[in-house]
């Protein structure tokens, strides 16, 4: 078993969210939850974590596509952020969520 360590921030560094609100493709929730479990351990094993999730709105200010859930992590950097990309890429857990969901829309901000 691998020792956890924490992973601090770089020194010029600032911490970033990415904010992710979709909409799940109906009967593919057994396949999101793998997406979510597998991507959570990426997550977590580079010092990030998620802040909040959410769903079922309750208020829709544009008259947009709803976006029923919603999750924030936040990363010590983007080049945290890179790493849990990349990673997600070779564990190949990407098509899970594509497959899973619609309507997708993931933004990165900065603090």
């Amino acid at each position: 078993m691998y020792a956890k360590t924490k992973v601090l921030p770089c020194k010029n560094s600032f911490m970033v969210y990415a904010l992710n609100v979709f909409n799940l493709i109906p009967s593919q929730e057994k396949n999101y939850k793998k997406y979510s479990i597998e991507a959570g351990k990426i997550i977590y094993s580079k010092g990030s974590k998620v802040i909040a999730s959410g769903w079922n709105p309750i208020r829709n200010l544009h008259r947009e596509i709803q976006r029923d859930y919603a999750v924030i992590v936040k990363f010590p950097s983007e080049k945290f952020f890179q790493e849990c990309l990349d990673e997600a890429e070779k564990k190949d857990i990407r098509s899970l969520r594509e497959n899973s969901t619609k309507d997708y829309i993931w933004t990165l901000y900065e603090n």
